[in-house]
Parts: C-alpha cells; sequence; structure tokens
C-alpha cells in the first residue's frame, strides 16, 4: 500500500471522529455555562477567604495591642497564639493563589477552530505534528492489517463519543454475551 493510500485511510479515520461545527458550537455553550458557574463559586471562596484572612489580620493587631500596649498577656501566650494566626494566615493565602483561572473561552475557541478540521490538518502538518495529532485522537495507537484500520481503536475521551453509529462493521468484534451479570 502507498503512503498516500495509507495517509488517505488515516484521514478518513480522523474524518469519522470530527464533530460538526454544530456540535462545537453546542458543546462551546455549555462548557461556557459550567466555567462562568464555576468562576462565581470561585469568586466567592476568595471572598471568604479574603473575610478569614481580614478576621485573622483583626486578631493578630489585637493580641499585638495586648501584648505591646495593655501589657495584659504575656510572651509566651502571645507567641503561641501569634504562630497559630500566622499558620492560618498562611493557609489562606496559599488557598487564595491556587484559584487561579484559565482561560476557557480561549480554549474552546481554539477547539471549535480545529476539532472539526483535524483530517484536513493532519494531512497539511509536518511529520512531528501529525504523530502529536494521532497521539491526541488514539492514545494507545491505532492497528493496521495492510489493507485497513482494524479492530476496536482507543480514541481519547473527548472524542470516543463523536463516532456516528453505523450499520455494523464486520472486522469488530461482536459484543453480544461480553455484558456485565448483573444479578
Amino acid at each position: 500500500m502507498t503512503k498516500a493510500k495509507l495517509e488517505g485511510l488515516f484521514a478518513d479515520e480522523l474524518a469519522l471522529l470530527q464533530p460538526t461545527p454544530g456540535y462545537m458550537r453546542l458543546l462551546k455553550e455549555s462548557v461556557l455555562q459550567i466555567w462562568k458557574a464555576r468562576k462565581a463559586a470561585v469568586r466567592e471562596e476568595v471572598a471568604n477567604a479574603d473575610r478569614a484572612a481580614k478576621s485573622i489580620q483583626d486578631k493578630l493587631d489585637r493580641l499585638d495591642e495586648a501584648f505591646l500596649f495593655e501589657r495584659s498577656i504575656d510572651i509566651e501566650t502571645y507567641d503561641r497564639y501569634a504562630e497559630k494566626l500566622r499558620e492560618e494566615l498562611a493557609r489562606i493565602d496559599r488557598h487564595s493563589g491556587q484559584l487561579e483561572e484559565l482561560d476557557v473561552e480561549g480554549i474552546l475557541a481554539f477547539a471549535e477552530r480545529v476539532l472539526p478540521r483535524a483530517a484536513d490538518l493532519w494531512v497539511q502538518a509536518s511529520l512531528e505534528k501529525r504523530q502529536r495529532f494521532q497521539q491526541l485522537f488514539f492514545p494507545d495507537g491505532i492497528a493496521f492489517d495492510g489493507k485497513g484500520f482494524v479492530g476496536t481503536r482507543v480514541t481519547a475521551p473527548a472524542f470516543s463519543y463523536l463516532r456516528t453509529i453505523d450499520g455494523g462493521n464486520e472486522r469488530l468484534v461482536d459484543q453480544t454475551g461480553i455484558e456485565p451479570v448483573t444479578s
């Protein structure tokens, strides 16, 4: 089989996995809706963390005042409470720093442009980019018997549900009898 024919077969295989532009728009809307809800939740978490940090800072200020100006507590008590409050403040700061935002809209815009054209992009790509594309769509590789691709291929989870269901394929194993026992 020629290299061009093999490339054509692989491009056809990729085309089966390509989502339609309409599907990508629906997916984008759904993901953005979930992302906006998550961003609102993150904003609430950050606001709560800010309130907690302010409360702890107020306690530290009162502790300083009690020790330095009022002399109502001794140095051991001051050190013990100040250390606990500073540790809690540091924990809140670490948690707030972990709530970074991703550019979800940018990622979705890229996916919306690239995924529906995967086969065309693969054909035009360099060898290195083709290999990366293949890894994206078929992380465990794909078997070829000299005539065509065979077996049930493992696709990346994001693409496995995009394949159209057709009348059947004699090269695939019949799944009758392999269902798990439910009783």
